[in-house]
Parts: structure tokens; C-alpha cells; sequence
């Protein structure tokens, strides 16, 4: 496939590109500058001859962006003077407000009813078991026969009833559930 036929080929996926990664980025003028610095490393990856099949160069110049912007975060990341001191942060007001700690218990109450009320005894074993009692995963496979691939459908089934009954109880946020189970290992 010669240079033209690649311009071409990527002016016309540019729009679904820039799309695609405004959507993941949520960020323009963010996903604008991954999407040309990824066409820049693509076309020269092409020219070198890394590319197995130019005429797929639209997902490998996405996954190219999606790369750069994982190692500029990671960057980021590893940037010592972006990291506090830990004597500062103990100094920080507790963010827990006195409304949080009212909300919790109520949760919790609700939480432990919804587990009580799943249909089967084994969700409800296993529930609470892994979650609350934070028993090994291995053990809870032994006593109730399951292998641990069962295991992890039992306990994704569980968790999809326990959204359910959350949901129509009036829970609507589907990402508490990690915050469900710290107030009721508290």
C-alpha cells in the first residue's frame, strides 16, 4: 500500500478516530493531540515497515494514542514532586462528613436485608462469606463443591441480584457497591 493510499485511508477514519478517543479521553483538545501525535508514530512505524497490513492502519493508530496517553498518565504518576508529604496529608481535615456517617449504617441495613432476601441460599452464603466475612475464596470452593470458575459466575450472578434488588429499593448508583460492602465490613 503506497503513502497516498494510507493519507487517504486515514482522512477518511480521521472523524470516527477523533470521536473514538474524545469519547475515551473525554477531553478535545486532549484527544486531538493524542490522535495527531499517534498519526505522526503510525506513519513513520508504516515507513519503517512495522505495520503487518497498512490498510488496517485506523485501529493501529488508535491503539497507538491509547498507548502514548497510558505512558504519559504512568509519567505522571512517577513525577516525585506531584507526591505530598505524608506528614502534610495526616494533617488534612477528615473529607468524612457527619451526613456520610449517618447514610453508612442506613446502607448497611439495607444492604444486609437485600442479601437476605436474594433467592438462593448459596447467594446468600456466598455473599456473605466472600464479602462480608472476607472468607479465602478457596475454602468457601471446597465447602460448597464449586470450582473457582463457578465460583466467580456464582458470585457475578449474586452481585447482578444484588443490583437489582438495590435498584428497585431505591439504590441507583451501580458503582457504590465497593462502598456497600466497606460500610458493612465496618
Amino acid at each position: 500500500m503506497n503513502q497516498d493510499a494510507i493519507a487517504a485511508l486515514i482522512e477518511k477514519q480521521y472523524a470516527g478516530l477523533l470521536s473514538l478517543l474524545r469519547r475515551k479521553l473525554r477531553d478535545e483538545q486532549l484527544a486531538q493531540d493524542a490522535l495527531n501525535q499517534a498519526l505522526v508514530t503510525s506513519l513513520e512505524h508504516v515507513q519503517a515497515g512495522r505495520v503487518a497490513d497498512p490498510s488496517l492502519i485506523a485501529g493501529y493508530v488508535f491503539q497507538v494514542a491509547m498507548n502514548q496517553m497510558r505512558n504519559h498518565r504512568r509519567k505522571m504518576v512517577e513525577r516525585a514532586e506531584r507526591r505530598a508529604d505524608p506528614e502534610i496529608v495526616d494533617t488534612l481535615p477528615d473529607l468524612h462528613t457527619s451526613a456520610d456517617s449517618e447514610i453508612e449504617p442506613a446502607m448497611a441495613g439495607k444492604v444486609r436485608s437485600v442479601i437476605q432476601s436474594l433467592p438462593t441460599a448459596r447467594d446468600r452464603e456466598i455473599v456473605k462469606r466472600f464479602y462480608l466475612d472476607e472468607e479465602d475464596k478457596d475454602s468457601i470452593c471446597r465447602d460448597l463443591g464449586l470450582s473457582a470458575l463457578h465460583f466467580d459466575k456464582v458470585v457475578f450472578r449474586a452481585r447482578q441480584r444484588m443490583r437489582a434488588l438495590l435498584e428497585a429499593g431505591g439504590i441507583r448508583k451501580l458503582d457504590v457497591f465497593p462502598k456497600i460492602l466497606l460500610c458493612l465490613a465496618g
